[in-house]
């Protein structure tokens, strides 16, 4: 249901309760407006004045953003207020918006004394934050530390250093961290090696030591990519976060262009809010295109979210009932690959290593290159002769073990457009698309196979056509909030059973239309068949 309708001016308040809860019942969205405080509308001024006189070079090297007030004034409302002191840090504080927020929704709902730590790395930046902090004990009772530095060193240097027992504690973390990869060999991923956490982006780590950092009880927002949610990269950062913290909401921004729209960035983003040491039973799980537009908001347990059968630990977010009949069709499925004997695998040819062995023209000592260039609308166009790709791979000792055999084999995008109507789109490649007896296919492919060989044509052609079902494709979506597809988030999936999949295959044809490609796996996938399924959006 959609909660929370628009004000007479046509923007929802900031952070406005939802109909018919109260604060601790819903998700902490608090009635408050910072914009009414001159302070914080000047410490917003400087925001804007101070990002548009930095280089965007710099600042993208940097992975820095800053929050825009509406963002942060949400961020700010999604936390419970308590009349006791309290210790608040703001990692990456930039010109200190959000701590500015946070200040303002204190003030406002009579929340206890604050002593804030703003850490922020870059000098520029420490004169307008300093003077922010300043400003802010004009309207609340306040105590300020700037910390000139690097918050991955400064929070590993206290984690690691002298273990959590001995590092600064606090009771409430808001941030917006910098989103930039960590390079294998970097500083920034030896320092958080040495805190025992190991990250492929700077967000993930600055959000793992805040964790570390915070007391028993204490509370986090942070808005980050939704791209830490599945993924074999990010899911060492999963377990931690999930073991130091109870998940107690996540709010998913729809509009990917909107939180950040001054800063022409383009995220899918999430704002999620966790306590210290909590283990909850439910999670709210809320959206809105962007923070100052109706929230839509759904009260699941706990397990529906994270599945305690999962060794991966994806986090599912399921923003209706339908989302969560898609997850429920296909939870109840009864396999896994290894119960249908069958694996899937990234392509194992890398192009660029594989440079002086890829041709345009297929030879006698080549053997047919699949890239996904050469997949169109379920089917496979091999050789293009004037494609962008290379058609073959020369046959030869340094190639050898990225052939497979020639058979039959199900092919997944690992990236797709986002203007493709599925994340997934899955092409039966066989015999009768391609000569000769290996194949070779390309590392931006996952392939689905039995042993390194491949699969009986029936398996084949129903495995493909469940792939590209629509609840497949919905049910994906709720714990891949990006483009790429990885061969781990394939194996995490369940799926029929070899007799379902058979008599899906006899009679799917890759050339349906997607609404009766439904109809006959709603007819013939038992767990498919209680309710209609529904058109991709």
């Amino acid at each position: 249901m959609t909660l929370v309708p628009p004000s007479a001016s046509g923007r929802r308040p900031h952070g406005s309760l939802i109909a018919g809860q109260s604060p601790a019942g819903l998700a902490h969205l608090a009635t408050f407006d910072p914009m009414t405080s001159d302070v914080i509308v000047d410490i917003e001024e400087r925001r804007q004045r101070t990002g548009n006189a930095l280089d965007p070079v710099r600042r993208s090297e940097l992975g820095q953003f800053f929050t825009p007030s509406e963002v942060a004034a949400f961020i700010a409302g999604m936390l419970d207020v308590t009349d006791r002191p309290a210790r608040l840090l703001d990692p990456g504080a930039g010109v200190g918006s959000l701590t500015a927020a946070v200040v303002a929704r204190w003030q406002q709902n009579g929340g206890g004394p604050l002593a804030v730590t703003a850490v922020e790395a870059d000098p520029r930046l420490q004169e307008p934050l300093g003077q922010t902090i300043a400003d802010l004990g004009q309207v609340h009772q306040l105590t300020g530390t700037v910390v000139e530095g690097d918050f991955i060193e400064w929070a590993a240097g206290h984690v690691s250093g002298f273990g959590v027992m001995d590092a600064p504690k606090f009771d409430l973390v808001v941030m917006n961290p910098p989103y930039r990869k960590i390079h294998t060999g970097s500083t920034e991923r030896r320092t958080l090696a040495a805190a025992g956490i190991e990250v492929p982006n700077l967000y993930a780590g600055f959000v793992a030591l805040a964790a570390e950092l915070l007391d028993d009880q204490g509370q986090i927002v942070a808005i980050i990519p939704r791209s830490f949610t599945n993924g074999p990269y990010f899911q060492r950062f999963r377990k931690l976060l999930l073991d130091r913290i109870g998940l107690q909401q996540i709010h998913v921004l729809d509009s990917r262009d909107v939180a950040f729209a001054d800063s022409a960035v383009l995220q899918e983003n999430v704002i999620i809010r966790g306590v210290r040491g909590e283990r909850p039973t439910a999670v709210f799980v809320s959206s809105s295109r962007s923070v100052s537009e109706p929230v839509t908001v759904r009260k699941v347990p706990y397990v529906e979210v994270v599945r305690p059968d999962d060794p991966e630990a994806f986090i599912h977010i399921t923003l209706d009932e339908a989302s969560a009949e898609f997850a429920r069709q296909v939870l109840e499925l009864p396999c896994r690959l290894p119960t249908l004997d069958l694996s899937v695998s990234t392509g194992p040819v890398v192009d660029f290593r594989a440079k002086e062995h890829l041709r345009q023209v297929p030879g006698s000592d080549t053997v047919p290159l699949i890239f996904p260039a050469h997949l169109r609308h379920g089917s496979v166009v091999w050789p293009q002769p004037n494609g962008k790709k290379p058609n073959a791979l020369v046959r030869c000792e340094e190639t050898e073990r990225s052939l497979m055999p020639s058979g039959t084999y199900v092919v997944v995008k690992r990236f797709s457009s986002k203007e493709e109507r599925r994340r997934i789109t899955a092409t039966v490649v066989s015999s009768a698309d391609l000569p000769g007896e290996k194949f070779a296919f390309e590392n931006h492919l996952n392939v689905f196979h039995r042993s390194g060989g491949g699969l009986p044509g029936r398996l084949a052609d129903g495995l493909a056509a469940f792939l590209n079902t629509t609840t497949v494709d919905q049910f994906f979506r709720q714990f891949n909030g990006h483009t790429q597809v990885n061969a781990t988030d394939l194996r995490n999936l369940r799926y029929p059973s070899v007799e379902d999949l058979e008599a899906l295959g006899d009679v799917a044809t890759f050339d349906l239309e997607q609404e009766k490609l439904d109809e006959i796996a709603a007819d013939l996938l038992p767990t498919f068949a209680s309710v209609p399924i529904a058109k991709s959006a």
